[in-house]
This record gives C-alpha cells, sequence and structure tokens, in this order.
C-alpha cells in the first residue's frame, strides 16, 4: 500500500478523482492506494484533464481536496 497525507495535493487526494482509496487512519490525515500507478477518472468539470484516466500520483491545477480529509 502507498499513503499520502491530508496536505498532498495528487489525484488520489482531490475530490473529483474516482479511483479507489481509503482513509487509512481515525484522524482524516492519510489515505492510501495500492500504488501510485492505481487509475481513476477525472470528473472536475474546471479541469483540462475532465473525462481522462489519471494516476494516483498526478497532479492538475483545479485540484479540490476530497472531503474524507481534514
Amino acid at each position: 500500500m502507498y499513503q499520502y497525507t491530508c496536505d498532498a495535493k495528487y489525484c488520489a487526494t482531490c475530490a473529483c478523482w474516482s479511483g479507489r482509496r481509503n482513509v487509512c487512519d481515525r484522524w482524516g490525515s492519510r489515505l492510501e492506494v495500492t500504488s501510485p500507478m492505481d487509475t481513476g477518472k477525472c470528473q472536475n468539470q474546471n479541469s483540462g484533464y475532465r473525462g481522462q484516466t489519471k494516476q494516483a500520483n498526478g497532479g492538475c491545477p483545479a485540484f479540490v481536496k476530497w472531503g474524507a480529509l481534514k
């Protein structure tokens, strides 16, 4: 498993990424994915990547923090 902190601005921590992820602590400060290469579709209407498959470690200037993270 690979972890990202709540302050990281990657697709895995974005509210608009559809990939599989789980909050891995009770404070909501970290999430985990199987691999940084895990994929999901971008669903951000303000992103040039909308509808495209993005890796968990990808980035975007239209980032929106996932609500499950504090």
